[in-house]
C-alpha cells in the first residue's frame, strides 16, 4: 500500500529545498512572496540560497535539508526551488525509513525525477510530478496550478487527468489498464540505470518526458 501524504491546505507550511542546481536569490524571493500571497507559510532549508559551483551545496548538505523537512512536524509539503544537475548525488544520504514514517507532499520534475522515483521506490511515498518553486509566478498557466492543487489538495479518486485543450491525447493500443504510475524525465531515468536507484517499472505504467527543441 502506497504511503499517501496529507492534503495541502491554505495556511500550511511549505519547506523549501534546493536539491540540485542553485537558483538566484531574487527569483527565490519573488516566488516565495507569491506563495505567501496564496496563504502559505514558508520554511527555508539551510542551503536554499547556497552556491557551490554547479550545485547549491555538497550532496550530503543538500540531503540534510531534505531530511530536516521530512522530520519537521510543521512542514506539510517539500518544494524544490528548481531541478538542474546533481540531484542524483543526494540519494545515498537519505534515510528512507525516516521518510516512510513522515510522509509529506513533494513535487517536482526535470532532474527531481530521480528523487521522486527513489522516494516512491524505497519509502512507498506517493510523489507528484508537478510544480517547483520556480513555477509559482503569474506567467504559469492556470491549467498547471489547477492540476497541481487538484492532486495535492484533494483525495478525489478516480480523478481524470486531461491534457490542455490545445494538446491532443492519442492512444495507440485500445483498452484500459490500472496500475501505479512511475516515470518522469527520460535523461534522469537513464542516468540511474545500473545503479541502486534504477527505476522499477515492473507492473507499472511508465510515462516519459523529455525536453525538445524546434
Amino acid at each position: 500500500m502506497a504511503n499517501r501524504p496529507p492534503v495541502l491546505q491554505s495556511g500550511d507550511t511549505i519547506g523549501l529545498v534546493t536539491p540540485g542546481s542553485p537558483l538566484d536569490a531574487t527569483i527565490i524571493d519573488a516566488r516565495v512572496q507569491f506563495l505567501r500571497d496564496m496563504g502559505f507559510t514558508i520554511v527555508f532549508g539551510r542551503y536554499v540560497y547556497s552556491f557551490d559551483g554547479i550545485v547549491a551545496a555538497p550532496a550530503d548538505k543538500r540531503a540534510e535539508d531534505i531530511m530536516d523537512m521530512f522530520e519537521n512536524p510543521n512542514v506539510k509539503m517539500i518544494l524544490p526551488t528548481r531541478g538542474g544537475t546533481g540531484v542524483q548525488g543526494i540519494l545515498p544520504f537519505l534515510d528512507f525509513d525516516v521518510i516512510r514514517e513522515n510522509p509529506k507532499i513533494i513535487s517536482g520534475y526535470s532532474d527531481i525525477t530521480v528523487l521522486l522515483n527513489s522516494l516512491y521506490q524505497f519509502s512507498d511515498l506517493i510523489t507528484f510530478h508537478s510544480l517547483m518553486l520556480i513555477d509559482f509566478r503569474l506567467e504559469t498557466p492556470a491549467y498547471n496550478f489547477n492540476q497541481f492543487f487538484a492532486a495535492t489538495s484533494t483525495f478525489l479518486s478516480p480523478r481524470p487527468i486531461q491534457n490542455p485543450p490545445e494538446m491532443t491525447l492519442m492512444g495507440v493500443t485500445p483498452g484500459n489498464v490500472t496500475s501505479p504510475i512511475v516515470g518522469g524525465n527520460m535523461t534522469s531515468i537513464v542516468n540511474t540505470l545500473g545503479t541502486p536507484y534504477e527505476i522499477d517499472t515492473k507492473g507499472k505504467i511508465l510515462f516519459l518526458k523529455e525536453a525538445c527543441s524546434h
